[in-house]
């Protein structure tokens, strides 16, 4: 069954390291028949690589890491690293299915929905919510999505509904867990795409953010691909839980398949963020290894405070954007 099936992910210097070695000791622990699956890591940047100590872990993980310039063109857009790397990887790995996995996840069940049912040829979950997404004609950010659209020549309107506050949107998929059969290129598709909008500088009214995702999106429309909509309990957003609709809410630690946790154990404060969790029952065998193994990680842990000056900084950069678009 493994041989079948091949994890993507990307390592560079700094957080995603940690986050990639998490990543993979769970799978280890917890995917069952697909615990030993590839994964292959990519560093697609230059610059210095990824420490000793990380290697060594992907070792004893048996973690395919490789540090290749693929992102060259792009290299200040880290996110550019998403469908490059994916891109490369469909040309390169010889698995039937194909999973990209953000580094900002755990796997806590066996994933079988990564073998996708016959007749779809891409699985993956909603946006969390609309974010850069367009409710349709007449909302304020739709003339980005049509200019895709047409760029794109997509000719079927597809729509999905957010987890959060329960919006249909035109199609918006989260690009932080896709899974594809490789015979239908989508990744290659998706590179193409996205390299074609940057050099044209077409952009969302927030600027240039989140244009890989929308891109996949817009590539999955115009391919027509069979899209496979993962169960909820796939990439989910562990710090988001308190803001998502009943519906497609979790309740209990122990139905977490694979779970998006951002950010969130990258500040000092982690534990206390975890704690502040609401209706999530953590009386879990799985919960208390996450807290153990992040204890005895040796994270380059940021202040809370730090946290906060970032989002200062991000909300004033996207009103100053904002401002400019409308002077």
């Amino acid at each position: 069954m493994a041989a079948t099936i091949a994890l993507i992910i990307c390592t560079e210097p700094g957080r995603l390291e940690n986050q990639s070695v998490l990543l993979a000791q769970s799978i280890r622990a917890f995917g069952g028949q697909l615990k030993d699956v590839p994964i292959y890591s990519y560093h697609p940047r230059a610059g210095a690589g990824i420490s000793e100590q990380t290697l060594a872990k992907f070792e004893a993980l048996q973690v395919k890491h490789q540090q290749i310039e693929l992102n060259t063109e792009f290299p200040n857009y880290y996110l550019a690293n998403k469908p490059i790397t994916c891109a490369y990887a469909e040309n390169t790995l010889d698995a039937e299915f194909l999973v990209f996995v953000d580094s900002d996840q755990c796997i806590f069940q066996e994933p079988t929905e990564f073998l996708l049912p016959d007749g779809y040829s891409v699985g993956l979950r909603p946006e969390y919510g609309k974010g850069i997404g367009s409710s349709g004609e007449g909302d304020k950010q739709d003339s980005y999505w049509q200019t895709i659209y047409h760029l794109l020549d997509v000719k079927t309107e597809r729509f999905v509904t957010t987890p959060i506050g329960e919006r249909r949107i035109r199609a918006y998929w989260n690009a932080g867990l896709v899974v594809t059969r490789r015979s239908a290129r989508i990744f290659n598709a998706w590179k193409q795409n996205f390299e074609k909008v940057m050099r044209l500088g077409i952009a969302p009214v927030q600027g240039n953010y989140m244009v890989e995702q929308s891109m996949l999106s817009a590539t999955i429309c115009a391919l027509d691909a069979s899209v496979y909509t993962l169960p909820i309990a796939y990439n989910y957003p562990l710090p988001l839980h308190d803001r998502v609709s009943p519906s497609f809410k979790l309740q209990h630690f122990d139905e977490l398949v694979t779970m998006h946790h951002f950010n969130m154990f990258f500040f000092d404060d982690w534990q206390s963020q975890l704690d502040k969790i609401q209706t999530l029952d953590r009386n879990s065998d799985k919960y208390r290894w996450l807290c153990e193994q992040l204890s005895q990680q040796d994270l380059p842990a940021r202040t809370w405070e730090y946290r906060y000056r970032l989002l200062s900084m991000k909300v004033k950069r996207r009103l100053k954007l904002l401002l400019s678009k409308t002077a």
